[in-house]
């Protein structure tokens, strides 16, 4: 099996991760440079966006974060899609160009208010100081709505990777959010791993240890364990369902949920097991498992028809969850 030529080139082009600096602020600032670089090289600016403003939220323990609305149309009052970064719990920011142009898209293309959260991260702030950030941040979302010119009967949530965890965490830790919709990617649904050590070894064994897609599997997997072992601190806490959500019990009360997964990735059945057992529960569900991607992949909408298609997909989604509610 062979890789995308747009996917090998995303892969080449990245720096070796020997280069990184072993202090988390300084890795942060390097990864921040990097993954501007990539986005930059691979990835399409988001168009003019009519009124951008930050707006400092308080959280718990007498902090504040950041929250960065992008509102297309200030006169109009409009549905929200708050967006949660991904970063393994430990980096990521509402800064980075990815971030940004994102944003962009989603909300001149959907034409709603887009809510970037700049959530506290581990090990500075560890689990489920995040969860409460994610929350606090959508509680202020909805009653600020006139001030913002947001309807507050529409607030979506997503996500990507952790990010997509925090989002279905949010739900967990307060049904009563009133969500619409929740859009993960990639998302990380069981921090025990047992779903995603599984299908990498499945996967691996497929392609064979020695293979491309079986190296990168295998260094995906250590990643997402050392992020999560920083993110929970005690790996007992994975076992709850606020860390992990396809462990819930009952999710008769979670709001239809959107996944895109990538079929190089061991995290592509935790979006589909989650899936799963929301249909079984009654809940509108659905997944999407985009061929060769691999979990960094969706950033590649300037070179990459399979990311624009997903980024396409996504909009088209929000379109649809603003034109039921």
């Amino acid at each position: 099996m062979t890789l995308e030529p747009a996917v090998r080139a995303h892969l080449d082009a990245m720096a070796e991760s020997s280069l990184a600096p072993a202090d988390m602020v300084a890795f942060r600032v390097f990864l921040t440079a990097e993954i501007d670089r990539m986005f930059e090289k691979f990835g399409e600016p988001g168009p003019p966006v009519a009124d951008v403003r930050d707006h400092r939220v308080p959280v718990s323990g007498g902090a504040e974060i950041v929250v960065r609305t992008y509102h297309p149309d200030p006169a109009a009052v409009l549905p929200a899609h708050v967006v949660l970064h991904g970063g393994g719990w430990t980096t990521g920011s509402i800064d980075e160009l990815v971030a940004d142009g994102s944003a962009r898209h989603r909300a001149v293309r959907a034409n709603c208010v887009v809510v970037l959260v700049e959530y506290r991260l581990a090990p500075e702030h560890r689990f489920p100081i995040p969860v409460h950030d994610v929350v606090a941040a959508v509680r202020w979302l909805t009653e600020n709505a006139v001030a913002l010119g947001v309807d507050p009967a529409t607030v979506t949530l997503g996500g990507s990777s952790a990010g997509a965890n925090l989002a279905a965490a949010a739900v967990v830790a307060e049904p009563a959010l009133g969500i619409a919709a929740l859009l993960l990617e990639v998302p990380a649904l069981d921090l025990t791993l047992g779903t995603a050590t599984a299908t990498c070894a499945d996967l691996v064994v497929q392609h064979g240890p020695d293979s491309e897609i079986g190296d990168l599997l295998s260094r995906t997997l250590a990643l997402l364990d050392r992020a999560r072992r920083d993110y929970l601190g005690h790996l007992e806490l994975a076992e709850l369902s606020t860390a992990s959500p396809l462990l819930v019990p009952d999710l008769t009360r979670f709001p239809p949920t959107y996944i895109q997964t990538a079929q190089w990735d061991p995290l592509r059945t935790d979006g589909s097991a989650f899936v799963q057992r929301l249909r079984d529960a009654g809940v509108r569900a659905s997944v999407t498992c985009y061929p060769g991607a691999l979990h960094g992949s969706p950033i590649l909408t300037a070179t990459w028809p399979t990311a624009r298609r997903w980024q396409d997909d996504l909009i088209a989604r929000l379109v649809d969850v603003h034109g039921r509610a």
